[in-house]
């Protein structure tokens, strides 16, 4: 999943990609012969991985169109934009702060392109990455079963042999 999200450059801060990897190791338990783990991902995984569709319109700001860019995700914009906040000294803060601070190539870190990122993403919505669900697949569970299982027959037959 975590080289998904960089394949599909959706690796803002990292926070996501690093939050599935934090606890993973500390959730791995075995019990009755039945080996189980959790993984742990920020709360807002699965509008990354499914994205979110837009309400479409032109822009409060320039009035261009903005059509919708994804049609298929459950989750969608009704009339509330994305959250926007800002700091005394005028510089973004929060998720699309952090993105304009991180991604436009002039450090931007002016309101009007915050203001013009969160209506971008509030009229076209965001498209899919499928990190999660392109990798978390019924066949990719089934290969990681039938390695686990081949990892402690050869554990157990190591541990016969001494």
């Amino acid at each position: 999943m975590q080289q998904k999200l960089a394949q599909e450059g959706s690796n803002n801060s990292g926070a996501l990609r690093q939050s599935l990897a934090a606890n993973f190791n500390d959730s791995v338990d075995e019990k009755g012969g039945i080996i189980s783990g959790l993984i742990i991902a920020k709360d807002y995984w699965a509008f990354v991985d499914e994205g979110v569709r837009g309400v479409g319109g032109n822009s409060d700001i320039t009035n261009n169109a903005m059509p919708n860019q994804n049609a298929t995700s459950p989750f969608k914009y009704d009339n509330k934009k994305p959250p926007l906040s800002w700091g005394a000294d005028g510089v973004p803060r929060g998720p699309i702060g952090e993105w304009v601070r991180t991604k436009v190539k002039a450090g931007g870190n002016d309101l009007f392109t915050a203001l013009n990122v969160r209506e971008s993403i509030f009229r076209k919505g965001t498209k899919p990455t499928f990190f999660a669900s392109d990798v978390l697949t019924e066949q990719a569970i089934n290969e990681l079963n039938e390695e686990i299982a081949e990892t402690l027959l050869q554990d157990l037959a190591n541990q016969s042999e001494q």
